[in-house]
Formats: C-alpha cells, structure tokens, sequence
C-alpha cells in the first residue's frame, strides 16, 4: 500500500513538472513569435518613412538621392528635384532646362513614382512643359493628394 502511495506521489510530482515544463515552453514560444511581429512591425514602420525628413512645421520632406538625380525627357534635363508632402498634398518641384540648340515644344508630362525595388506607387498626370529656347528654364510644379513623400526614385514621359 506504501509503495502504491509513493508510486502515485511520484507521478504526480512528475505530471507536475511536465505541467510545468508544457507551460513555460507554451510562454517561451508565444514571446517569440510576439517578438518577430513588432521586429517586423517596426522594420515595416521604419521602411515607410525610410527617405523622409520630417521639416519644423510638420512637412515631410523626400531625401532620397536617387528621386534627386538629374532626369532626361527628350531635349529638356529635369533637375534640383524636390519632393514634399504637407496639408494632405505631395508636391513634386523641379527646374526643367532647355540643353539643345533649337526650341523646345511644349508637352504634357507624367510622372511615375518607384519604391526602392522599382514597383509603382503612383502616377502623376497632368504636368505641362512650356516651350523653352535653348539653354532657357522654367519649373515644373504637380501635386498629388496623397502621400507619396517616402518615394526613392521616379520617372518622367511625355503623355499625348
């Protein structure tokens, strides 16, 4: 009858430390997997404002230096390249430099907005380019209502 006692008390120390054991791996387990959905969570944040400076006044403003880089569209280089997004609106300004030796005309352009990876983020209708004689400037001026501030790099083409 001792021995039946102690084999009972014996096995219920064990279920107990399985119990236990069963527990603590279950806690382990969940933390983890809470632990990689806020890295991932924070990584994800990070990536959204990844070429953004935020100005005093609360306006996001584009750092990437690849959205920066000159661009060519036809005859006309399109440069000092500024991206920003305030009171619900991106605005894209550039200077767009006539560099041939003949007047330019004028056209209607769209401007196609990358991620890092090249993917779309949006496009921008409705710019237009005046004609320009050689050598002379003017700035292009398209806004968007939507936050577009976090954009690495863009295209520009002439739309008929």
């Amino acid at each position: 009858m001792k021995k039946r006692k102690k084999n009972k008390n014996k096995l219920l120390i064990t279920i107990f430390f399985v119990i236990i054991l069963l527990v603590v791996i279950g806690y382990l387990i969940i933390k983890q997997k809470k632990d990689d959905k806020d890295l991932l969570e924070q990584t994800q944040n990070e990536g959204i404002e990844q070429y953004v400076q935020i100005l005093e006044d609360g306006t996001k403003e584009n750092i990437s230096t690849k959205l920066k880089e000159t661009k060519k569209i036809e005859d006309l280089e399109v440069n000092n390249i500024k991206l920003t997004y305030a009171r619900g609106q991106s605005i894209i300004l550039a200077n767009v430099v006539n560099t041939s030796n003949k007047e330019s005309i004028a056209m209607k352009v769209k401007i196609t907005l990358l991620d890092s990876k090249g993917n779309v983020l949006t496009e921008i209708n409705g710019g237009s380019i005046v004609p320009l004689q050689p050598g002379q400037s003017t700035q292009l001026n398209m806004a968007i209502t939507k936050d577009c501030a976090n954009a690495y790099d863009f295209t520009i083409e002439k739309v008929n």
